[in-house]
C-alpha cells in the first residue's frame, strides 16, 4: 500500500522536496484537532469534542503546537516521510493546483508513532517529537500506523 501511496502522489510532493531528498512513505491522514464527524445537533457537538481530546499536547512554542489542524477546506492531507524530515503537505482537489508544505521537522525529532485504539471508523496514532509534544492522527487503514511505525520508530 505505501508503494501505491508514494506512485500516487509522488508528483505533487516531489516538487517540495529538497535536493537529494529521498521520499520514503506517504499518508493520507486527518489531523484530530479541528477534526468533525458527521451529524448535526448536541450529541454530535459532543461526540466531536471528545474525540478532539489530547489531538495535541505540548505548550506554546512546542514542536506539536505548530502542526496544521483540519480546517473543513476539501483538501489531501499527506503526511510525508522522507530521509531528512516528517512533513504536511496539501494536496488540493483539483490536481492542477500545486500542493503546499504546510509543516515540517527534521526526522531527529520525531521520536516515535503510537497506535491508539480505534474508536471511530478510522485508525488513530500520535507522533511524539523530542520535546515531549505530540499530536493525534487519523487514517483510514491500519497498515498505515504500521508502516509509519517503521520509518519513524515505534
Amino acid at each position: 500500500m505505501t508503494e501505491n501511496l508514494i506512485n500516487q502522489y509522488r508528483q505533487a510532493v516531489q516538487p517540495l522536496l529538497e535536493q537529494g531528498e529521498r521520499l520514503l512513505d506517504v499518508a493520507t491522514v486527518t489531523p484530530v484537532a479541528g477534526a468533525s464527524g458527521v451529524g448535526d445537533g448536541a450529541g454530535a457537538a459532543i461526540g466531536n469534542k471528545l474525540a478532539r481530546i489530547g489531538a495535541v499536547s505540548g505548550g506554546h512554542g512546542s514542536i506539536a503546537s505548530g502542526f496544521p489542524a483540519s480546517d473543513g477546506v476539501p483538501t489531501r492531507r499527506l503526511l510525508v516521510v522522507t530521509d531528512r524530515r516528517a512533513a504536511v503537505v496539501i494536496v488540493p482537489i483539483d490536481i492542477r493546483k500545486p500542493s503546499r508544505l504546510v509543516w515540517h521537522a527534521p526526522r531527529h525529532l520525531v521520536q516515535r508513532v503510537e497506535r491508539r485504539p480505534r474508536l471511530q471508523l478510522m485508525a488513530r496514532f500520535r507522533l511524539h517529537f523530542a520535546d515531549g509534544s505530540a499530536v493525534a492522527l487519523m487514517t483510514m487503514r491500519r497498515r498505515t500506523v504500521e508502516a509509519l511505525a517503521d520509518q519513524l520508530g515505534r
